[in-house]
């Protein structure tokens, strides 16, 4: 954990002649015809009283049920030098198109073709890649809470690697798709069950089991966002029976498929650690807390002031290679020590409250938070950056400390 320690100073910035800005906290009080004087506080790290302190830590877990997007290889050192190994693995069952399959008499499998869209990447996607698939003879249920920390038991219950081979068209093709050759034991398994299971989702699911995705790759350098729901996302059994040739049994990978992305623990020692910086990333990696301290100082000092708008903004370390997040979320710590949304997004909405990267720079608008923080003692002087999106992306964000500002507009009373 790094700490960095910032402190208070007041800066005149401009006079303005009048302000109607709506949606601006205090001015309303003031006569329209008054010209009123806005200063700028700004708390940074070159001040030479205490203002807040930053730390980097380490996220348990998060939720990973049901995404959107399932996740799936590895980013690792060497190519990126700072937050070491990154790995995206996934769960997914598979679910019937239709019921009461009728297969015929003697059906034996001709070949299993299993693929998804992807919607993007993080990293090289020409890095090579190596994946295992894996049948587990247990199951998960959609209805239920899962976690990026996910873990089955019973090893004795899972295949032997099923993948025979796979490829992955180019991000520019019309439709990008992965497409991998599976063994055809699995679709002869899948088959064996008989009419009698394969009558309805919920038997099928009870008696088969689940997928596991997996990257193995020593060296890595890519993680590649699957969309369930895509086009091109379907797993197909090619069959024949006694009396046709050219059948297929075809099941989807959304709709009633539980599936759950699954992510490596990455402990702060995992960080190469620069005291300069301050880090965040998705899939269950790192976060940035900050706390807010010379509460009663502040108080005294904007004692018989209107608080019109505080933000919080900072700069990151551009790499034109592992891109920022697009967004950051900010939340406050309350009282009962939970991470709950800031009113300035609960009641004011997304677009005032910003978080978005823009020009190499994040800021949010915090001043309701801030007038809280002076004014109701409920209030903790503890925030958290996290990763927008952290269940469905691979980004990582380094916040360049030395650029941690708070600056308020207030007007005299």
């Amino acid at each position: 954990m790094t700490k960095f320690y910032h402190s208070l100073f007041i800066l005149a910035i401009f006079v303005l002649s009048s302000c109607d800005e709506a949606g601006v906290v205090g001015l309303e009080v003031q006569p329209s015809s008054d010209k009123i004087e806005i200063f700028s506080n700004n708390f940074s790290q070159a001040d030479s009283l205490p203002a807040f302190v930053i730390s980097t830590e380490s996220v348990d877990s998060l939720r990973t049920d049901e995404t959107s997007s399932l996740l799936l290889g590895k980013i690792s050192n060497p190519y990126d030098p700072y937050f070491g190994d990154n790995i995206a693995a996934f769960v997914t069952q598979i679910a019937l198109t239709e019921s009461n399959i009728d297969l015929g008499n003697n059906p034996v499998v001709d070949s299993v073709v299993m693929s998804y869209s992807y919607s993007g990447y993080y990293g090289d996607l020409s890095s090579p890649i190596k994946i295992a698939i894996n049948h587990v003879d247990l199951n998960i249920y959609k209805d239920s809470v899962y976690y990026s920390n996910y873990q089955f038991s019973n090893s004795s219950n899972i295949s032997e690697d099923l993948l025979l081979g796979f490829t992955i068209s180019s991000d520019t093709s019309p439709s990008p798709t992965l497409k991998m050759i599976l063994d055809n034991s699995i679709g002869q398994q899948i088959l064996d069950l008989g009419n009698s299971i394969l009558v309805d989702n919920e038997t099928f699911q009870e008696n088969f089991g689940f997928f596991s995705f997996n990257e193995y790759s020593l060296i890595a350098n890519s993680i590649i966002y699957l969309n369930p729901s895509g086009s091109n996302s379907n797993f197909t059994v090619y069959y024949h029976n006694s009396t046709s040739d050219s059948l297929s049994l075809s099941f989807i990978l959304n709709g009633d498929a539980a599936r759950i992305n699954l992510f490596n623990e990455k402990p702060l020692s995992n960080l190469t650690i620069d005291p300069n910086l301050s880090y965040i990333q998705s899939m269950a990696g790192y976060k940035a807390n900050i706390a807010l301290e010379n509460i009663d100082f502040i108080k005294e000092d904007l004692e018989g002031k209107a608080i019109n708008k505080v933000t919080l903004s900072f700069n990151t370390n551009d790499d034109s290679f592992y891109p920022p997040h697009e967004n950051l979320s900010l939340v406050r710590v309350d009282s009962a020590g939970n991470n709950v949304f800031l009113t300035d997004l609960s009641i004011e909405g997304a677009t005032h409250f910003g978080g978005e990267y823009s020009n190499g720079k994040y800021e949010f608008n915090i001043t309701r938070y801030f007038n809280n923080l002076l004014n109701n003692d409920s209030y903790t002087n503890q925030l958290y950056l996290l990763a927008s999106g952290g269940a469905v992306n691979a980004n990582r964000t380094i916040i360049d400390n030395s650029s941690i500002k708070i600056s308020i507009l207030y007007s005299a009373l």
